[in-house]
Order: structure tokens, then sequence, then C-alpha cells
């Protein structure tokens, strides 16, 4: 049964009502009184004020009184919109875009702590205007006013396998809809924790069938015609020069990432743009209804002590995010603190991974200079490892992914390989495995293996932590 979205009057007072209703314990009260008698009148000063407070100290370390803050002062100013419709009259949309950009940001860069479910029931309330958009408040026969889309933004994203496709020379095992029990019993023993793809067990999902999530008329309309706001990563990788970070509207980055003309293998000079490691189902609690988590993820797994590995607390429920983006994204090699399954859902990725024995010649990364430990990351571009040892890649005959371009001569080649074999002597004799995972199927990876992940074709993927 489902409950009908409040109208803008009705999310509007209930948000006045939440937003004035003082309580002991609200950890907003840290802000100091100065800061919460400005809020009302003056939302703006206070969301740059709050905006200084996170980003003074790292993002762990930041008060929920400055989370709070920010996300209050985002949803005075959402009713201050509103408010202003009756006034000026109901506009052609730009105070949508400007309410969910509100909304969003708050979502994005404080997760709403205490004020989520209110923050949800906007959008319930926008997606309600955008279904029946009227030029005005009084009811009229004219049609929903809907969003202008290009002709690339109706069409399916590519469910096929390149031609040119790795190699699977070391192959990860493969085990179909294992029970329960006999996962339990895998991961009981330590020496049993091994990766294995996993075929059928996530196949009742709605977003591989139902809602599918390789329409992008559906992620569009789940998105509020695309208006939704995310994160999005530019670049190669994370350890790439010039590597970034944007927040886009889910329709810019479908337009500009992953509807485009892409090729299977993208050169290092043309941008990436990768939604990366994002909670995107706190954010989008419908997308969220379209998939479960698997059985798997509640097993308990034996403690191991992995020295590249540092410690995490107990987890109450695994820890979800998001990976969409195009052909040519790649996780560079790293290990992760929490086993891990990862859901394909939509196109292919070529996955290799490295066992904890391997890495003393996958040479780890230590704090860099900003004071950022990075240790659980690889010096190797393994990109580039492959592209000057053929015998360790999986593009055969082509030198490495970025080789399938043809990018430099056999002199060139020489060079390259003896710079890396200095840096990194002992990377060729790593042994590892590797496959392609494709809709459907699910990567098992334990604590601690190094793993390097690229996308084949356009890619939507989830990832479930758990310990």
């Amino acid at each position: 049964m489902t409950t009908a979205a409040p109208t803008l009057e009705e999310i509007t007072q209930l948000t006045r009502q939440e937003l004035t209703t003082a309580r002991k314990s609200d950890p907003i009260r840290e802000c100091g009184r100065a800061a919460l008698l400005l809020l009302p009148d003056d939302p703006e000063l206070c969301l740059k004020l709050a905006y200084q407070k996170l980003h003074d100290v790292p993002y762990k370390d930041v008060k929920t009184c400055w989370r709070r803050l920010y996300t209050d002062a985002s949803l005075w100013k959402v009713v201050r919109v509103v408010g202003e419709l009756e006034s000026k009259g109901r506009g052609e949309g730009d105070w949508i875009d400007e309410v969910v950009k509100l909304l969003d940001m708050a979502l994005i860069l404080t997760g709403a702590p205490e004020r989520e479910e209110l923050v949800e029931l906007w959008f319930s309330a926008i997606k309600a205007v955008l279904v029946t958009f009227q030029p005005d408040f009084e009811s009229s026969d004219r049609p929903a006013k809907r969003r202008k889309l290009s002709p690339s933004m109706q069409s399916t994203l590519s469910a096929q396998l390149p031609h040119l496709r790795p190699a699977v020379r070391h192959p990860i095992a493969r085990a179909t809809n294992p029970s329960l029990a006999s996962f339990q019993t895998k991961l009981s023993n330590p020496q049993t924790h091994t990766p294995i793809i996993i075929e059928g067990a996530i196949e009742h999902w709605p977003a591989l069938d139902d809602r599918p999530w390789n329409n992008s008329e559906y992620l569009l309309e789940q998105t509020l015609g695309g208006r939704r706001l995310i994160p999005v990563e530019i670049g190669k990788s994370y350890t790439s020069e010039g590597w970034g970070q944007r927040i886009v509207t889910f329709s810019s980055f479908m337009q500009d990432y992953i509807l485009s003309t892409q090729t299977p293998l993208k050169k290092e000079n043309e941008a990436t743009g990768y939604l990366a490691q994002h909670d995107l189902f706190a954010q989008i609690p419908s997308l969220r209804a379209d998939i479960c988590i698997p059985d798997y993820c509640y097993c308990e797994p034996i403690p191991t002590s992995l020295p590249h590995v540092k410690a995490t607390a107990k987890l109450e429920e695994p820890l979800l995010n998001a990976w969409f983006g195009p052909p040519g994204t790649i996780s560079p090699l790293h290990t992760d603190p929490y086993h891990n399954v990862l859901a394909q859902v939509v196109g292919y990725k070529y996955v290799r991974l490295y066992a904890p024995e391997e890495t003393r010649r996958l040479y780890p990364r230590s704090i860099d200079e900003s004071g950022v430990d990075m240790s659980n990351t690889s010096q190797v571009d393994l990109d580039e490892g492959m592209a000057v040892h053929e015998e360790v890649s999986c593009w055969e005959g082509c030198g490495g992914a970025e080789g399938v371009h043809g990018d430099g001569d056999e002199h060139d080649l020489v060079e390259r390989r003896r710079d890396f074999e200095e840096q990194f002597p002992e990377f060729k004799d790593a042994r590892y495995i590797e496959g392609i995972l494709g809709p459907g199927e699910c990567l098992y990876l334990p604590v601690g293996w190094w793993h390097y992940i690229r996308s084949l074709t356009p890619s939507f993927s989830v990832s479930f932590w758990f310990n």
C-alpha cells in the first residue's frame, strides 16, 4: 500500500514545524545560540558557516551539529523558495531545480542527520508536482510538463561485450548459487577465504528485469527527470594526475559520460566520469527498492590478521555503494578492509585479483604529501604493467589496455619497460587470478585481496561490504 505524496503546502508546513520545534537533545544546539537565532532569517549565512566547518577538518571528525546546521539552513532556503511561488507566480520549473539542488547538496555533503525522512518527503512532493505540473496553483486541463531529452537519452545501455575483450588465462573459480551453509563454511576457515564468481544469486532483483537499470528512461524517472545531483569522479582514477570530483545532475552525467559515443577502451587524454563508491541508495531510496542485500553478506567471517589491512569495527549492516560509469573506468589496484560481494547489474567488468601473499610484489603506497594514508593502494599502474609486460597482459597482441590505440613505438616500449622494472622489479612475478563479471553475477572478494577492475561496457554495479 502506497502513501500519497504530500502537497507543497503540507510539506512546507511540516518542515516549518520540524525546524522550529526545540529539543534539548538536538545536536544542532552545539552550534551555539547565535547561529540558531540567525538560522530562520539568514539561512544563506548559516550555510556558508556550516560549509566552512565541514571542510575545516577531515569529514570523519566533523561534528554532527555542523552537518545539521547545513541541512537545516538548506531546508529553510527551500521553504523560502516555495513560499515565494504564490507571490511571484509559479515558473516553468526553475524553482524545482533550485529546491532539488539544495536538498541533494545537503544529502551529499552531510547525510542530512535526523532529517532524512523529511528530505525524502520533499522529493516525493516534487515528484508529484512533476507528474501533474501546472503553470499555476489552480487545476487545469493542460498536460504535464516534461523535460525535453536528446535522442541519445532514450537508448538502452549496451549489454554486449565488445569484440576486443580481455583474455582470461587464470580464471577465478565459479559457483552456481551456493547454499548459505556452504558459504558460511567457506568463511569459517581463513584458508578458504578465496574469491569466487557466484552465478544465479541475484536473478530475482527488479533492477535486472521489472525495473531495469539498463534503461536510461527508467533511471531518469527515478532521478526526477535527471535533476537529482550525484558526485562524479573525473579522470582515469584517484591515483592519476588531474583527477578530481564534481557534483553534476544525473541527466548531465548520463548525457556526457554514459550515452555519448563510447569506444570499448578510452584513451588516457579522454575525460572519464565515474559515479564511484557512493551510497546512492541512501540518497535515492527508490533505487534501493530495486535490489536486495545478498544473504551471503550476513555470514560471519572468521577474523584474519593481515599486516596490510587495518582493523575495522563490526558492522551492524552491510555497507552499500554504487559504481556507475562508461567503458574504460577503472578502480586501481587496491585492497579493502572488509569482505565484499560485488554485484553486477548492467554491463561487463574485467577483474584481476592478487592474494594477500603477493603484497610485497605490488609495492603498496605510504602516507602521501597531504597526510592521507594510501597504504591500501598499489604504486603499480596495472595498465602500464600490462603494456610493458605482455606475459602478464590480458590484452593479447596489443601490449595493454592503452596499447589498443597504438600508443608509442617499439623503442618507446623498451624505455618504458626499463623504467617500470627499475621501479617494480618483482611485479611481473606476482601471481593473479582474473575473470569477466557479467550482468546477474556476483564476485565474492575476501578482505585483504588486491583487486583491479575495469569496465568493458557501460557498467552499473553494487558493492556490499561486510565483516
